[in-house]
């Protein structure tokens, strides 16, 4: 068991240099960064925990705990990797596809809402409707979404 720094600081950037330099070097690192921040976004919940084998991983070449090496990663992905309205409009194909990986239909629509600002959700609405169209769970989402709009 690797013991933390008593200075969450030196903490802090080691584990922040080695994501910045993952995320330079690897586009599989960008492309599950984006995704985790869409993930945060919209309320989910992490798609890693402590015991996992990347986060054992990173703890042990960066010779911290894996409660602290955890704690970066999200904090990195809130501050680093979180979504716009107009980008989730955009891309709401590849945004359906994320979110239905980690939750039911109503708990993705759910949670674009909740996100969306009010002035935004027609938008997000329109746009979600349509990827969702194109889907073999399109059933689902339409009675979801006609759930919503009584």
């Amino acid at each position: 068991m690797t013991v933390a720094p008593t200075d969450f600081r030196e903490a802090h950037q080691r584990v922040w240099a080695l994501i910045e330099s993952g995320l330079e070097s690897n586009s599989s690192w960008r492309q599950m960064f984006v995704d985790y921040g869409l993930l945060a976004t919209v309320g989910f919940d992490p798609p890693f925990a402590e015991d996992d084998d990347k986060v054992r991983e990173l703890a042990e070449q960066l010779n911290l705990s894996a409660e602290v090496v955890v704690g970066e990663l999200l904090y990195f992905i809130r501050q680093n990797c979180l979504w716009s309205t107009d980008e989730l409009v955009a891309d709401m194909d590849r945004a359906l596809k994320v979110l239905v990986d980690n939750g039911s239909p109503l708990e993705v629509v759910d949670g674009l809402l909740d996100f969306s600002p009010y002035g935004k959700r027609p938008d997000v609405l329109r746009a979600l409707r349509t990827a969702a169209t194109k889907r073999d769970d399109a059933g689902a989402f339409q009675k979801v979404l006609s759930a919503f709009e009584q």
